[in-house]
């Protein structure tokens, strides 16, 4: 049986130019290959973040952590090699890690329009569009995304629940109703709290929306819609970054979904509620107003230039 190498070696020619660049990327220096971030590859290979993990699968792997395992077993890599996370590492400074986490972020999102279902896209907005409620689910860092979805929502005029208590967000899901909808943030999708309470709405008949990677797991099973993200994170790894990224784009993508069409409602939603609020900032010239009168200074500045000139 061939290894990775002389597979990528054999089959170099039959491959396509996207993927002629990542084999040789792997041929040339495997060790570096598997220190290496999904943005660091795409961005070393010269190619998308989307066309890393559309090459591994072409190899039959069903992640590039998958991969990166099998290529390091063969090439008997000491463990070192094989980073837990490699987007930090001891030995990187600032700097480094600032263009890191860079790269990470412009390729999590870059190519997530092309890597998304559009049509489950499109039917998760609709159903939240008919909503009576909508419940937003998530724990931990998946938690972030769910919450920030919320307070958008319920600013523009919807009524939407998040508990930050994971009982409390199961024992709630005992009450949704078909005329409800659900939305699950799980990048892994085997969060047990989660996948209860889409269980418990799917058994109510209410549409459950779950963003999850695109692997099978139980959330998957539960859910009536499901919006796969690209796996491009390992589910063992020092912090939920890339994941993050991609669940907070698909979130922020829901909301403006839902308020398109109704803009001007949003707007006037908004104007009333920051009117509402406003009591509650901190007033005066040093902070508020600053940037206000720099501009009115430098508008009243260019005022008396026209005049001068007239």
């Amino acid at each position: 049986m061939k290894t990775i190498l002389e597979t990528l070696q054999s089959r170099l020619s039959q491959l396509s130019p996207v993927n002629q660049a990542l084999a040789r990327h792997v041929i040339t220096d495997p060790e570096t290959f598997i220190a290496q971030t999904t943005a660091q590859i795409a961005h070393a290979s010269g190619v998308s973040a989307a066309s890393v993990i559309r090459f591994v699968r072409q190899f039959e792997f069903a992640d590039l952590q998958s991969f990166k395992l099998a290529l390091a077993r063969e090439k008997t890599l000491p463990a070192e090699v094989m980073p837990l996370d490699p987007l930090v590492q001891d030995d990187d400074d600032l700097s480094t890690m600032m263009h890191k986490l860079s790269q990470t972020a412009i390729a999590a999102v870059r190519d997530l329009p092309d890597e998304l279902d559009q049509s489950a896209v499109q039917s998760a907005i609709t159903t939240l569009r008919q909503a009576r409620h909508i419940y937003l689910v998530g724990v931990s860092a998946s938690a972030l995304v769910a919450q920030d979805l919320y307070l958008k929502l319920i600013r523009a005029g919807y009524v939407a629940i998040f508990d930050h208590d994971t009982h409390t967000a199961v024992e709630r899901a005992y009450y949704t109703t078909p005329a409800d909808a659900m939305v699950v943030f799980s990048y892994s999708g085997l969060t047990k709290e989660v996948v209860l309470a889409a269980q418990q709405a799917r058994r109510n008949q209410t549409p459950v929306i779950a963003v999850t990677r695109h692997e099978p797991s139980p959330l998957r099973e539960a859910a009536s819609c499901v919006i796969a993200l690209p796996p491009t994170e390992p589910l063992l790894r020092i912090g939920a970054v890339t994941s993050m990224f991609t669940e907070t784009y698909v979130a922020n993508i829901l909301f403006l979904g839902v308020v398109q069409g109704e803009i001007k409602k949003t707007e006037q939603n908004y104007r009333a509620t920051s009117q509402l609020t406003s009591e509650l900032k901190i007033r005066g010239e040093k902070y508020v107003n600053r940037r206000l009168n720099d501009r009115a200074k430098k508008s009243g500045q260019h005022t008396h230039r026209h005049n001068d000139n007239a």
